[in-house]
């Protein structure tokens, strides 16, 4: 079981090292600006009273000023108030999360290390084996995004990740290790602990018994989850830098 450990681990290693990486240049890119000094002799703002004003501007005011309710929550993403993705939206993204070419890249990644430390081993060597190999990590996201996708419709938890609109690379770390194991429910997207985030990685690690060798059994499988676990904190953590990118590619 230690050839596993020590895949997970290099798959954990290389998240974490392209997040430093994305966090450099993004912190890079957010510098503060040069602000231009405000004019010394600028025009006072006047306020007219509502008495003097016509009756269609009080009223349209009224209507500007009327607080917002306080029970909606607001996207973390837009800034608007928070509106339940639809079930296109849903399905969407679990076929983008789970298949994406980001994603694809990632498998491609991980069956190569996979390959070089000869895991399983009864899997031997050559191109042959690479490909048993992908196949294997490819039935395993599938296992794994099947069982966040079905827990997250029957529970109605929002599992899609919203980006922090905060300043700084620890506050979106620190958003991002949270939205790894939370969610949002409600109409009003309040935030939960997320069951189908956390129990998905079993459910991946689990259906690798299905084609494994016979002596990786339920112990292997569960050590493995808590292994993908961890990987998923990375991945979260990558994601929360490379969103604008993903955006534009509309890959996100």
């Amino acid at each position: 079981m230690s050839d596993i450990q020590n895949t997970s681990t290099m798959r954990l290693i290389t998240w974490i090292a392209l997040m430093a990486i994305t966090a450099s240049v993004s912190s890079a890119r957010q510098q503060p600006q040069d602000l231009k000094p405000a004019p010394l002799f600028a025009a006072p703002i006047r306020f007219v009273p509502a008495s003097r004003l016509p009756p269609r501007l009080v009223a349209f005011s009224d209507t500007v000023t009327t607080p917002l309710p306080l029970n909606q929550a607001r996207d973390a993403e837009s800034g608007l108030h928070y509106v339940r993705p639809t079930f296109h939206k849903r399905l969407r993204h679990y076929f983008l999360h789970t298949y994406s070419p980001v994603k694809l890249t990632e498998l491609a990644f991980g069956s190569a290390i996979s390959q070089m430390d000869n895991v399983p081993p009864e899997w031997h060597q050559g191109w042959g084996a690479y490909g048993k190999r992908f196949a294997s990590d490819l039935g395993s996201t599938t296992g794994s995004g099947l069982t966040e996708f079905a827990l997250a419709e029957t529970l109605r938890v929002d599992t899609i990740y919203y980006p922090c609109k905060c300043k700084g690379i620890w506050p979106r770390v620190g958003h991002a290790l949270k939205s790894t194991i939370t969610g949002r429910a409600g109409e009003d997207g309040h935030t939960v602990f997320s069951v189908p985030g956390v129990v998905a990685p079993y459910g991946g690690a689990f259906s690798d018994l299905l084609w494994y060798p016979s002596r990786y059994g339920p112990k292997d499988a569960f050590r493995t989850g808590n292994y993908d676990l961890l990987d998923r904190f990375g991945e979260t953590i990558a994601l929360e830098f490379l969103s604008p990118l993903l955006r534009k590619v509309h890959l996100h």
